[in-house]
């Protein structure tokens, strides 16, 4: 059995794999003459990308990452990833950089000779179906891609987050006002080649033909104690939404090496002490705060109002003799995370804490290297409760020593927020693992090419389905 998710119709291009690679991911090329791959532009080399114009270094870049999964995973099938640049939504302050996908799902293949057969009943994404079966699983003859790709083509243009654009070196040394392109295809790239729930709804719960996809197996409700492959289409839908309750119970993908998260970031309430300790996430920028033991930062918190006359703290603090030596609560919205810290740091805070405006814990990304303070985010709930407990709050901020950064029970969560995020929940890491991993829903400044333990847990999600 099978289903189409999408289908590649323009001419390809094919582009030799490098030898000796474990897996052959071979980048096809989609786009037409003097655009996205074909851009005739000229560019200076950068980053270790010797390509002389910007189609040129693009492909480069998408080869690197074909090269980095290729190197990390098993497999005698050739994988085909159809890539295009296209313009895609956008605007000047928000923007989908790229999309990836298994271009087709099998379930119930034979294997062939030499070959293993599939859980009945089950779907597996195109390169994992062929890698397992061991054989090219013909669907459409004009359509032989495991993997279609689209990047933004647009980014950094008049309307399409335009104060950035994309880097296309190798080296994961973006500049502040760029983004990193190898990260991005290499999060793309795992989505296409099994990092997804699959063709199961995650917003409903429904599956594809009845069957659950292979993904199903290892996500597991820490609330109700079920997998999602024993549950209802309705339990299913209410566990994407479990905020901090979803987890990836597999053996491999799991926190097996403990240098992979760190240890996990928390407020403990002093005053009053009937809010007791909560789960904070660690921005990526400034110090990191120690672990616990006594090795906390403790102080009154305040909450002033910026120059703008708001709790957001987007502009400079009119009255620092109120914040100097304490730590600055403020809200998430309009500007970056490192710009508010950056404010409180400036007018003589010890530490900051933002509180998000949704539900669940802000990301806390951003680059900033003259922040020397810590700050971290706090959910709505626990921001509303400080601020109605001021001007007697008094906090400590630490590191737990026993429990990792992103896990429950030591299982990493995935990501599930109580307003279900379309084509974000279910098939990401949550935000709050520390540090960053590369399957996240956002895009964040401190991640390498590594894919795997002790720097990242994807690969061995890869392995848990069957790589």
């Amino acid at each position: 059995m099978l289903t189409k998710l999408a289908r590649a119709l323009l001419a390809a291009v094919l582009l030799a794999p490098l030898p000796g690679l474990a897996a052959e991911v071979i980048v096809v090329n989609g786009d037409p003459p003097g655009v996205g791959f074909n851009d005739p532009t000229p560019a200076t080399p950068v980053g270790g990308n010797p390509g002389t114009t910007v189609g040129e270094q693009a492909l480069n870049v998408f080869q690197r990452a074909a090269d980095v999964w290729g190197g990390k995973l098993q497999s005698k099938q050739p994988i085909l990833v159809i890539a295009f640049f296209l313009p895609l939504s956008c605007n000047a302050s928000s923007g989908v950089l790229g999309a990836a996908g298994a271009n087709w799902y099998f379930a119930d293949i034979p294997p062939a000779k030499g070959g293993k057969a599939l859980t009945p009943g089950t779907w597996y994404p195109a390169a994992l179906a062929e890698k397992i079966t061991r054989q090219d699983i013909v669907a459409d003859p004009n359509d032989p891609f495991e993997v279609f790709a689209f990047f933004n083509s647009e980014l950094g243009q008049p309307g399409c987050l335009e104060n950035s654009g994309w880097y296309y070196g190798l080296d994961n040394s973006e500049p502040a006002n760029r983004i990193d392109l190898l990260a991005v295809v290499l999060h793309e790239f795992g989505h296409g080649l099994g990092f997804s729930v699959g063709p199961t709804t995650s917003s409903t719960g429904a599956r594809a033909a009845g069957l659950p996809s292979v993904w199903e197996r290892f996500m597991l409700d820490t609330t109700t104690g079920k997998r999602w492959i024993d549950m209802t289409n309705a339990e299913r839908a209410a566990s994407a939404r479990n905020d901090r309750n979803l987890v990836w119970a597999g053996l491999h993908g799991s926190n097996v090496v403990p240098s992979t998260l760190g240890f996990r970031t928390e407020v403990d309430v002093l005053n009053p002490g009937s809010l007791g300790v909560h789960e904070a996430q660690a921005a990526a920028f400034g110090p990191v705060i120690a672990n616990g033991n006594g090795n906390t930062l403790a102080g009154s918190v305040v909450a002033p109002l910026d120059g703008n006359g708001t709790s957001l703290g987007c502009a400079a603090f009119p009255n620092p003799a109120a914040i100097l030596g304490k730590i600055v609560l403020m809200d998430r919205g309009t500007c970056a995370f490192a710009t508010k810290v950056r404010n409180a740091q400036d007018a003589g805070a010890v530490a900051a804490i933002v509180a998000n405006n949704t539900t669940g814990l802000p990301g806390m990304g951003g680059v900033d290297p003259a922040i020397v303070i810590p700050s971290v985010g706090i959910t709505q709930a626990l921001g509303t409760s400080l601020r109605a407990a001021l001007p007697a709050t008094y906090v400590e901020l630490q590191r737990n020593p026993s429990v990792r950064a992103g896990t429950v029970a030591n299982y990493p969560r995935l990501y599930a927020p109580t307003a279900f995020a379309q084509g974000s929940s279910v098939s990401h890491w949550d935000v709050s693992a520390t540090p960053n991993m590369l399957m996240e829903p956002f895009i964040n400044t401190d991640l390498t090419s590594s894919v795997k333990n002790p720097d990242d847990l994807t690969r061995g999600v890869f392995f848990d389905i069957g790589w």
